[in-house]
């Protein structure tokens, strides 16, 4: 909800811009729908349809498998910001003088790294050398699901202690989240290399709707776990604000 002070001339005008936990969720659900709807549906046509103007077009800027696109904007935005609700909540935490600082911290890298590796695709870069390496095929045919796998084992390991302290509701919705973003990056990521392999890298409209299916999970997990943040921050944290300053200029202030 966006409000607004009274107007006078004399006084910074203030715009307030306030998050609820519930809005934001509903607000996300709304937008990965639309997504995955766009995504199955321009594929369907890219298949099916006889030609039209800007099929192949809509087809690279809607399809989710595809690179720098619209969900790939929505996806690195999304992690942007958890990035920037976990450095905060870690700033906060700080001024405060509270515990686990250095995790909320850590997190914050993470999925500041996550929202890169997103944008680039460095994953990617690692399927063929390792494909040649390894020789992998079937449910390995994406080989960067085994780094991928370990790195999400060592992060369970690492934060058990800190999932441990957090408030029961937080740590529950913490774990929905990461389990939800984890079956979509690897295990439904695990299904469509399955797939693809049989296929010999040749998409269709199965392949599609494994994609897609993989692709909203990843949103939906990043989806809950914003909530989950606002969640904390709301309830205990006993919410907070954001206050941006404009100052007037010397010139302004003299002529007043």
């Amino acid at each position: 909800m966006i409000k607004r002070s009274p107007v006078r001339e004399d006084l910074p005008q203030t715009l307030l811009f306030e998050l609820t936990p519930q809005h934001t969720l509903k607000f996300l659900l709304v937008a990965i729908t639309i997504l995955a709807i766009a995504s199955l549906s321009v594929q369907f046509g890219l298949y099916y349809l006889p030609e039209y103007p800007a099929k192949k077009i809509l087809s690279g800027l809607f399809f989710v498998d595809h690179e720098s696109n619209i969900p790939t904007i929505y996806s690195v935005l999304t992690l942007i910001i958890c990035s920037m609700i976990l450095g905060f909540i870690a700033n906060a935490k700080r001024a405060n003088r509270g515990a686990y600082i250095n995790y909320w911290m850590t997190l914050s890298i993470i999925f500041l790294f996550l929202a890169i590796d997103e944008f680039a695709s460095l994953h990617e870069k690692l399927i063929e050398p390792l494909q040649i390496r390894l020789n992998a095929s079937g449910f390995l045919h994406s080989t960067w699901v085994i780094p991928g796998a370990a790195f999400a084992s060592i992060c369970l390991l690492v934060f058990t202690r800190f999932l441990s302290h957090l408030p029961t509701q937080t740590r529950r919705l913490f774990l929905l989240a990461g389990s939800l973003y984890v079956s979509g990056t690897l295990g439904m990521e695990m299904i469509g290399g399955y797939y693809s392999s049989l296929m010999n890298d040749r998409n269709d409209i199965i392949y599609t709707v494994i994609v897609t299916i993989e692709e909203s999970l990843e949103m939906l997990g990043i989806a809950v776990f914003i909530y989950s943040l606002l969640h904390y921050i709301s309830y205990y944290m006993k919410g907070t604000s954001l206050r941006i300053n404009i100052v007037a200029s010397e010139k302004k202030r003299r002529s007043a």
